[in-house]
C-alpha cells in the first residue's frame, strides 16, 4: 500500500515538472522516497472551483497539481507517448474562435467582392458623368445655335402680310419644335385674310431656313393665338420630305362653322330656311362640302328654284372655300338632310373656273 502511494506521488511530481517545460521525457530517472501531505486543497480559477479526480499534493511546502487538471484550466490538450515516456501538451482547438475566423474569412471575401463592385460602379459612374458632361455641353451648344437661329428667324419672318408673329424654337439638332404666336385680338382680320396657301408658304420659308442649318432634323410645330390660352392652336404642321404638311382639321372646322352661319338663311328669300353645311377631306385630300336641306318640307320651294339660282348659291360657297384652300380640289353636293341617298345637286369647277353643275331632282 505504501509502495503504491509512493508511486502515485512520484507520478504527480513528474507530471508537474513536465507541465513546466510543456514536454517532459522520462527516458532517464530514479525513484526517491518523499513525504507528501494530501488534504483538501482546492483550485479556484477565475472565481470558479476546478473539479479534479486526483487531489493536489503538498511536498516540502510546494503544491503539486495534476497535469490534466491544469490542462483544463489553461485549455491544453494532454497526450502521453508510452514509447518515449513523454507527456505532450498542445493548445485545445477553440471551435468558437475557429468559427469566428471562418466567418471573418468569408466576410473578408465578401468585402473584397463588394469593394471590386464598388470600384467598377465608380468607374462606370465616372464614365457616365463624363458622357453627361459631354451631352450637356452638346445641349448647351445646340441651345446656343437654336437661340441664334431663332433670332434670325424672327428678324426675317416676324412681319408677314401685316401680321406680327413671334417665333420660338425648342429641341435639339435631331428634333426641332417651332412655336409661332400671333395676337388675334389685334390681327384677327388679317389672319382671316390669309389663305391656306399663304400660311403654308410662310411656314415653308421658315422650315427651309431651319433645314439649311439642321438638314437631318425632324421639324414640326404650330401657330397659336397668344391672346388666349396656350393650348389654343390655330393650326399645326409637320414636315415630310422637306415639305410642310398642314393639319387642316382645325381650320376646316372653323371654316365649316363660318359657312354654316353665313349660308343658313341664304335661300330665305326663296322660302327655304335652316340650311346646314359640312366640310370634309376625302382620301385624296380633296375638300368636299355638303349642303343639307329639309327636302320633305321644302320640296315645292326647291322645285321652284332655277338652275342659275342653285348654281349661284353653290358657286358662292365654292369661292369662300377656295379663298382658304386655293390649292385644293373642291366639290360640293346638296342632299336631303333626312335621306343621305337622296342627292339633289353636284357642283364643281373646271380648270377654266367655270362651274360644272348637275341637278338630280327637279
Amino acid at each position: 500500500m505504501i509502495n503504491k502511494r509512493k508511486k502515485t506521488i512520484a507520478c504527480i511530481v513528474a507530471l508537474v515538472f513536465l507541465l513546466s517545460i510543456c514536454t517532459v521525457s522520462l527516458a532517464q530517472g530514479q525513484y526517491k522516497q518523499i513525504t507528501a501531505w494530501i488534504g483538501d486543497v482546492k483550485i479556484i480559477n477565475n472565481g470558479a472551483s476546478v473539479n479534479m479526480n486526483v487531489s493536489p499534493l503538498i511536498i516540502d511546502g510546494t503544491t503539486y497539481v495534476p497535469v490534466r487538471a491544469l490542462s483544463d484550466i489553461f485549455e491544453k490538450e494532454v497526450g502521453w507517448n508510452g514509447d518515449t515516456h513523454t507527456v505532450i501538451l498542445k493548445d485545445k482547438t477553440n471551435t468558437t474562435v475557429a468559427a469566428l475566423r471562418q466567418q471573418l474569412t468569408l466576410q473578408n471575401i465578401e468585402l473584397s467582392s463588394l469593394r471590386s463592385k464598388i470600384e467598377k460602379l465608380e468607374e462606370e459612374n465616372e464614365e457616365l458623368e463624363e458622357e453627361n458632361e459631354e451631352l450637356e455641353e452638346d445641349l448647351d451648344d445646340d441651345e446656343d445655335d437654336l437661340d441664334d437661329l431663332e433670332d434670325n428667324l424672327n428678324d426675317d419672318y416676324e412681319d408677314y402680310e401685316d401680321i406680327e408673329f413671334d417665333i420660338s424654337l425648342s429641341g435639339d439638332e435631331d428634333d426641332i419644335t417651332v412655336r409661332i404666336s400671333v395676337d388675334l385680338d389685334e390681327y384677327d382680320d388679317e389672319w382671316d385674310d390669309l389663305s391656306t396657301s399663304d400660311k403654308e408658304d410662310y411656314l415653308q420659308d421658315i422650315v427651309d431656313d431651319i433645314l439649311d442649318e439642321y438638314e437631318d432634323a425632324d421639324v414640326e410645330g404650330y401657330i397659336r393665338d397668344s391672346s388666349r390660352s396656350s393650348s389654343n392652336k390655330l393650326l399645326t404642321f409637320t414636315v415630310s420630305w422637306d415639305e410642310v404638311d398642314l393639319d387642316m382639321d382645325d381650320d376646316l372646322s372653323d371654316l365649316e362653322d363660318e359657312l354654316d352661319e353665313n349660308y343658313d338663311t341664304y335661300l330665305e328669300d326663296d322660302d327655304i330656311d335652316d340650311l346646314s353645311i359640312e366640310l370634309e377631306y376625302d382620301e385624296d385630300d380633296d375638300i368636299i362640302f355638303y349642303v343639307y336641306i329639309d327636302y320633305d318640307r321644302y320640296e315645292d320651294e326647291w322645285e321652284d328654284l332655277s338652275d342659275s339660282e342653285i348654281r349661284s348659291f353653290m358657286s358662292h360657297i365654292y369661292a369662300d372655300i377656295e379663298d382658304e384652300y386655293d390649292d385644293e380640289d373642291i366639290v360640293g353636293y346638296i342632299y336631303d338632310e333626312d335621306d343621305d341617298d337622296l342627292k339633289l345637286v353636284r357642283y364643281c369647277e373646271n380648270l377654266n373656273g367655270n362651274g360644272v353643275f348637275s341637278r338630280y331632282v327637279d
